[in-house]
């Protein structure tokens, strides 16, 4: 609780435990997970002059959080330079953006950006020929992020 990865919703102090994931929220809860991380000192913009996509305006209260995580490589708009912030996320992009943010936590730490193979891959016979199937191959064998149903992975910031 103390890390604060998840706020509750102001507007009425509530949860909301069935409500979907929006891409910035996702990147929000990503760097908020940080703030726990020994020698992480990461420091986001609290004002943003320029819009970090096209269809992001700088009032919006994630601006600062997008702008950093974009300028690292954590996240990415689309190619129309979208980054549709309140659309919900999906568990390939969850994948990619948790490799992501594992390699540029390694390095803020002054590591190397290379996550290491772990234990074996899993396969999964939905994700051949997808565009995230080499991320979610990776993350299955970093540090099970990508399991099986009911399985629990192991902790990836070591």
């Amino acid at each position: 609780m103390g890390f604060g990865f998840v706020a509750r919703f102001s507007q009425n102090n509530t949860f909301r435990p069935q409500l979907a994931v929006t891409r910035e929220q996702l990147v929000s809860l990503v760097l908020e997970s940080w703030k726990g991380i020994q020698g992480a000192n990461i420091t986001f913009p609290s004002h943003v002059s320029i819009p970090p996509y096209s269809d992001f305006p700088i009032s919006r209260w994630s601006a600062g959080k997008v702008l950093f995580a974009r300028d690292n490589k954590i996240v990415s708009g689309y190619k129309d330079g979208t980054f549709k912030p309140t659309q919900p996320v999906t568990r390939a992009e969850l994948m990619a953006v948790l490799r992501r943010v594992a390699e540029c936590g390694l390095s803020v730490r002054g590591r190397q950006p290379n996550l290491v193979v772990k234990e074996p891959s899993k396969i999964f016979s939905d994700t051949q020929n997808y565009w995230a199937a080499s991320i979610i191959t990776q993350k299955s064998s970093y540090c099970s992020v990508a399991a099986t149903v009911n399985e629990i992975g192991s902790v990836c910031f070591r």
